[in-house]
């Protein structure tokens, strides 16, 4: 959805204060919060999620299931698809225009053109709305990192961490190696909280033990202190205190039955009483849009034969988020051809992702967003690498009506990107 120009402007001015190196340090959000009276102190019942991946889905089932079983409940999200406000959601419904524009106005004011980063001051916008919203909990998803992100602050009711699956990204800010990044990520975990752990690699899972062994913390770990399994068509929960026998998520991906199961413990590991029925209602409740998203409604559907093709968006844009859509994608596709509209940032491994899809696509239409995502030329070069037929197009939207004339029985994903995962539903309002 477009912005309005008032906002799109400011937005524009927030967007400029980041310089063109970014130092990931914490003592520009340390002073403005100190500046706004601290209001992230304020906070009550206050969960972070850090990770790779699956940072937004057990965010969003946390919501939910809090909310079905009566709580109030503020989420600070990152990042967002095409509606900016949605960063800042309060019981589910985005920050209005008017309240973002007035924090804008007090945040500056106090911050008094000293140094800060677009995301550190957001940070803050949120936890002056929260602050304002007062819910009984709130929830903080972690930009990138952990150690240096501007939601690894003080707070003063922390009931939970979690550590989602991590993997290599952001490399340019985090460390080359896996060891550096999980380093990075467990720098936010704090003493005297409760800190569920996402299913993890052998090797990374070594990390994070190393990390965490001398916090002073309650560890719950998936496989090990609780576990959850598919069985004829249900989720099964099941930890030392018994199981629940739960409704199917609504959002596709086998992985996403762990994501819902990290969101169980977590609200179980600080001491809620849940309800079966109510938790089953949060989980059918729970969808976000551009996770494995099927585009069932809206424009985007004149592109192709609404009854025979069928259209994906995804913007994962890792290996480990690669390999989670070509799983599922293995799963459904049948007899049928599947087929990539795929464009990416410079700053991800393009291998990496690819890679996943080499015997399962049969073409991929590429295209470039903007600057810094990949000339058409490097994916084309590389998919041939992998065995991969690709040509180059203009946008994504002109990529899903060829494919949709070439093969009217296809499956079309696009994919590679949450920026363009964005653009795409943009266009479907």
């Amino acid at each position: 959805m477009a912005h309005s120009k008032k906002l799109q402007f400011i937005l524009n001015k927030l967007y400029e204060r980041n310089p063109d190196k970014i130092e990931l340090k914490l003592d520009r959000v340390q002073r403005l919060t100190n500046d706004l009276g601290n209001p992230h102190k304020k906070l009550k019942n206050v969960i972070t999620v850090t990770g790779t991946n699956g940072k937004g889905g057990i965010a969003f089932y946390l919501k939910e299931i809090l909310q079905t079983h009566g709580y109030t409940v503020s989420l600070f999200q990152s990042p967002f698809l095409y509606d900016f406000l949605t960063r800042f959601l309060i019981n589910g419904k985005p920050l209005d225009e008017e309240t973002f524009i007035n924090l804008v106005i007090e945040v500056d004011k106090v911050n008094n053109n000293q140094d800060i980063t677009f995301f550190e001051y957001i940070t803050c916008i949120a936890f002056k709305a929260f602050e304002k919203a007062n819910c009984d909990f709130n929830i903080m998803e972690t930009g990138l990192g952990g150690k240096y992100d501007s939601t690894n602050v003080d707070y003063q009711d922390l009931q939970a961490q979690v550590l989602t699956p991590i993997s290599a990204d952001h490399k340019d800010f985090l460390g080359d190696t896996l060891e550096e990044i999980t380093h990075n990520k467990c720098g936010i975990i704090k003493d005297n909280t409760n800190v569920i752990i996402a299913k993890q690699t052998n090797e990374i899972m070594g990390y994070i033990d190393q990390e965490l062994r001398r916090k002073k913390i309650k560890k719950y770990i998936f496989s090990e202190d609780f576990n959850v399994n598919e069985e004829n068509n249900r989720m099964i929960f099941q930890d030392d205190d018994g199981l629940f026998d739960l409704d199917m998520p609504t959002m596709k991906g086998s992985f996403q039955i762990q994501n819902a199961a990290v969101a169980i413990k977590t609200l179980k590991s600080i001491g809620l009483k849940l309800n079966n029925q109510k938790i089953s209602k949060g989980i059918k409740n729970t969808q976000i849009e551009g996770r494995i998203q099927h585009i069932t409604k809206g424009k985007l559907l004149s592109y192709i034969h609404e009854e025979t093709n069928t259209l994906i968006i995804d913007g994962g844009h890792n290996e480990q988020a690669g390999r989670s859509l070509a799983e599922y994608l293995e799963k459904i596709k049948g007899k049928r051809s599947i087929y990539l509209v795929f464009s990416m940032l410079t700053s991800k491994d393009l291998e990496g992702y690819l890679s996943n899809f080499s015997s399962l696509v049969t073409e991929i239409k590429c295209f470039k967003l903007r600057e810094n995502f990949y000339e058409t030329k490097d994916i084309i070069n590389q998919a041939k690498k992998l065995g991969i037929h690709a040509n180059p197009n203009n946008s994504a939207t002109e990529a899903i009506a060829q494919l949709a004339i070439q093969d009217p029985n296809a499956i079309i994903v696009v994919c590679g990107s949450l920026y363009s995962a964005g653009k795409v539903l943009e266009q479907n309002i």
